[in-house]
């Protein structure tokens, strides 16, 4: 398989019951350990001393994925019960905690999708201890292919619950029958592992079996589909991302005395585990993986950290060092500064004595003594991964001492001036009037002559031209000086209104009966007359 798929950086292997553990150098494993393939490695009945004994005979550096029990909610070959399968690995965990290379060795159970599916919301295979990964196996079988969304939805679940990575031991789809070229087949595989690949996803593995062999007569586009995506997917060496070279080069272009060695992002070759490591060098419980989802779904080949070495500069009448930097930096991210929101955490020394941590998730308090000399940022991994920008804060900061100018304010565009023209006021008017002759001097004059007459005293506007006669102006005005009530008129319109008996009857209802029928006889005489 290695010669057909070339590049391989993961491969499944199988115990069944009753089997000893392949030996690493054996032929079964024996090819895979020279080409520097990932092992993910699952047994059945195997005693704890044998596995134990086994695992500590790995060679160093190569990661190991461990499942015991693979697929136990089937139920089948000699498959645990529930009890059974939490008994095994509550006796696994606890046994390689002080196993030698224990950082390199991950260990995880492997369900089933369609099992989970059948059976929503069973949780009686959940780990009930800490484990470092959660396996699936995932097909696609039926009339359609079905989208990365619906596929990983339960994978996606169950690693938030548990808090992990999750990988997939085995991926499958059988090629539909309208599907002549494996057009499909082969998108799918893509959509598939590009999904994988944004979700942090450890390891993917395809599974050459039955109707899903790819290497079987008439998989030929499948096969190639699988090859180049191999390719394509070949783990990388931890690599710095662009966005945090920008800021180390905005760094060691304004601090004076800060070298380029002070300043890094990649850990060296024999650095392990933590934001200095990418996907090819994580370790099992690797803190900056597990601890938070925008690391575990942001895992890929990039480091996320910065390192700051010692530096001093004069700014602002004042001196500016890594102390002071640090303590600018820790009190941003405490105050919760917006350019600080994909900082995890800050590792450095207030006085080059004692080392203190700022952790955005409360996990940790200090580090080690190397932070006595330089500060470490950790950067959450989904930023990284991203590519945004992360220079604002740092831009921020050589703003505030002083090094770089603070941008020009935007200049506020000034409205272009009308050209203006002059006007003679013997110039006739552009547009007719009820008299052609009319130049601009007449409307002036009329605009003068309405504004005096309106603002002037009562009985002084005779001084002026008055609005003719009849003119609407002249109608309103006298209208407006006018009182056209008719007070009699108004008032026997509301008595014609009344009925003197209804009237008479309502006010008795309110009186004693001896005063009630004066009332209403006199009430109806006053009203008839």
């Amino acid at each position: 398989m290695l010669d057909t798929y070339q590049g391989t950086g993961a491969v499944r292997v199988f115990v069944q019951g009753g089997r000893l553990l392949p030996a690493w150098d054996g032929p079964v494993l024996g090819p895979l350990v020279a080409a520097g393939v990932t092992i993910h490695l699952s047994y059945k009945t195997n005693p704890m001393a044998d596995v134990l004994a086994w695992a500590a005979g790995k060679p160093a550096g190569l990661p190991l994925f461990l499942t015991r029990s693979h697929e136990p909610e089937q139920q089948k070959d000699g498959d645990p019960t529930v009890e059974q399968f939490h008994a095994a690995w509550a006796e696994l965990v606890p046994a390689f905690d002080g196993a030698p290379m224990r950082d390199e060795i991950w260990l995880g159970p492997t369900f089933t999708r369609f099992w989970w599916q059948a059976n929503a919301g069973d949780r009686r295979w959940m780990p009930r201890v800490p484990v470092d990964f959660v396996g699936w196996d995932i097909y696609n079988n039926g009339l359609t292919y079905r989208t990365p969304d619906d596929l990983l939805s339960i994978p996606r679940q169950v690693a938030v619950e548990l808090g992990v990575p999750y990988l997939v031991a085995e991926l499958g789809a059988t090629r539909l029958a309208s599907d002549l070229g494996a057009a499909g087949q082969t998108a799918w595989m893509r959509a598939m592992v590009a999904a994988l690949k944004s979700d942090g996803a450890l390891t993917c593995c395809w599974y050459h079996k039955e109707s899903w062999d790819l290497a079987a007569p008439g998989a030929e586009a499948g096969r190639l589909a699988w090859q180049t995506i191999i390719v394509e997917e070949t783990p990388v060496a931890t690599t710095a991302p662009d966005n945090l070279l920008a800021v180390r080069r905005l760094l060691l272009n304004h601090l004076d005395g800060l070298s380029g060695a002070a300043v890094g992002i990649v850990g060296d070759a024999a650095h392990r585990g933590g934001y200095h490591c990418g996907s090819d060098r994580v370790v099992s419980r690797d803190y900056s993986v597990v601890e938070s989802s925008r690391d575990r779904t942001g895992l890929s080949k990039y480091a996320s950290a910065l390192d700051i070495g010692a530096f001093s500069v004069r700014a602002g009448g004042k001196t500016h060092n890594l102390r002071t930097f640090s303590a600018w930096l820790v009190a941003q991210c405490k105050a919760g500064a917006p350019d600080c929101r994909d900082i995890r955490e800050v590792i450095y020394s207030p006085d080059g004595k004692t080392v203190k941590r700022w952790d955005r998730l409360g996990k940790r308090t200090t580090g080690d003594d190397s932070h006595l000399w330089h500060t470490h940022i950790s950067f959450f991994r989904d930023a990284t991964k991203a590519g945004r920008d992360l220079t604002p804060l740092f831009r921020r900061y050589l703003t505030a001492i002083g090094l770089i100018k603070p941008p020009a304010p935007t200049p506020v565009p000034v409205p272009t001036p009308v050209e203006e023209t002059d006007m003679e006021q013997s110039e006739k008017l552009a547009r007719g009037t009820d008299n052609a002759n009319r130049t601009v001097g007449h409307v002036l004059a009329d605009m003068a002559n309405l504004r005096n007459w309106l603002v002037s005293p009562i009985g002084a506007q005779d001084s002026y031209l008055k609005p003719a006669d009849g003119s609407p102006l002249a109608v309103l005005l006298a209208a407006a000086g006018r009182d056209d009530t008719d007070e009699q008129a108004i008032i026997a319109g509301v008595l014609a209104g009344i009925d003197p008996a209804t009237l008479a009857e309502q006010i008795a209802e309110h009186l004693p009966t001896d005063q009630a029928q004066r009332v209403a006889d006199e009430l109806a005489s006053r009203l008839a007359a």
